[in-house]
């Protein structure tokens, strides 16, 4: 069983489907192995597929609707989708109008912290507001602990 549960928000679920240009790439790499190792769970929120979407077809890569599509199902299979309860919107609510973030960048943040998660980001606002790690400083860490383990 995973020790480690783990929030990932888009700008980090980015990177396993386009690498080019982007920063973190080989910690946010090595996170998604760590998760097909079952040595942590990774969950992303249902608002992520349209997160993702939109950065492949609006962004650099410059994506076609059926590449797309074909990530978004590929997302589907890899990571396991959450929807924030009620509870966690509050929460988000709150995150937001304390830290001055978007709606759904505090979302990551309210589920990870509800459910005991850990949250990974490159969002420079979760992370000015110390709800959320980078992806090198959860991959060290976890690096850390499989090593004490041995």
């Amino acid at each position: 069983m995973p020790a480690i549960n783990v929030v990932s928000d888009a700008n980090v679920v980015l990177k396993w489907f386009h690498r080019e240009g982007e920063e973190e790439v080989e910690p946010a790499l090595a996170l998604f192995a760590a998760h097909k190792e079952r040595s942590i769970a990774l969950s992303v929120l249902d608002l992520t597929a349209y997160e993702i979407g939109n950065a492949l077809m609006r962004g650099r890569a410059g994506a076609s609707a059926e590449q797309a599509a074909t990530v978004l199902e590929a997302l589907e299979e890899i990571c396991p989708a959450v929807r924030p309860s009620r509870e966690e919107l509050r929460l988000a609510s709150e995150l937001a109008e304390r830290h001055d973030l978007t709606l759904y960048d505090a979302a990551y943040a309210a589920v990870a912290q509800s459910r005991t998660a850990e949250l990974v980001t490159l969002d420079r606002a979760l992370l000015a507001a110390e709800l959320g790690s980078r992806p090198s400083e959860l991959a060290a860490a976890i690096a850390a602990e499989k090593e004490e383990g041995s």
